[in-house]
């Protein structure tokens, strides 16, 4: 067995435990929402909420700037986007805010006695998606000129944007038939 095979059989079982994992730790996730979400309408509020706050961005970006984009943006962008928006808190949740948007209202306890917990009045979420957009705009965009610019540099592309970038590049000349010598052939 020659140790390229043997080093991709690591990966592929590293990014299978990987993906595992993700999966237990999202079905906990999902399990401990609906069971502390009492309606069906707070889950849809919370979806709608997640998919327009991490997905759109992300969608938007793939259909539209492909090359705009690479891995270490995307993770940067939904990093953030997510943890802005957690620290937003989610009354639905039962949680209130950590970072307080202007508007923001305190938690109170109303006439009857109960416990109201506080809500945003300012568009964070529209916040929270554009700043996803930006960031991953900007860290893609360095990223991508950090290797290419510094090649010493290309040993810690774990997440492969270069490449992917470079051939993706080569298909399009080779397609047009722009195909000039290449050195890595």
């Amino acid at each position: 067995v020659s140790t390229a095979s043997s080093g991709k059989q690591w990966y592929q079982r590293r990014v299978r435990g990987f993906l595992r994992g993700t999966v237990i730790v999202n079905t906990v996730i999902a399990m401990l929402i609906a069971i502390f979400v009492k309606s069906v309408y707070g889950l849809y509020l919370i979806c709608s909420d997640l998919v327009f706050i991490l997905l759109f961005p992300h969608l938007t970006l793939v259909v539209w700037a492909p090359k705009l984009t690479n891995k270490y943006g995307m993770i940067a962008g939904f990093g953030t986007a997510f943890f802005l928006r957690v620290l937003a808190g989610e009354p639905v949740l039962k949680y209130n805010a950590v970072l307080k948007y202007p508007y923001y209202t305190e938690p109170y306890t109303d006439d009857n006695g109960d416990y109201v917990y506080g809500y945003q009045r300012f568009p964070f979420r529209m916040l929270c998606m554009v700043l996803n957009l930006v960031i991953t705009l900007l860290v893609s965009y360095g990223a991508r000129m950090l290797f290419t610019k510094v090649p010493s540099l290309r040993d810690l592309d774990v997440l492969g944007a270069v490449k992917d970038f470079e051939e993706e590049e080569y298909n399009e000349e080779f397609k047009s038939g722009e195909k000039k010598s290449d050195s890595r052939l």
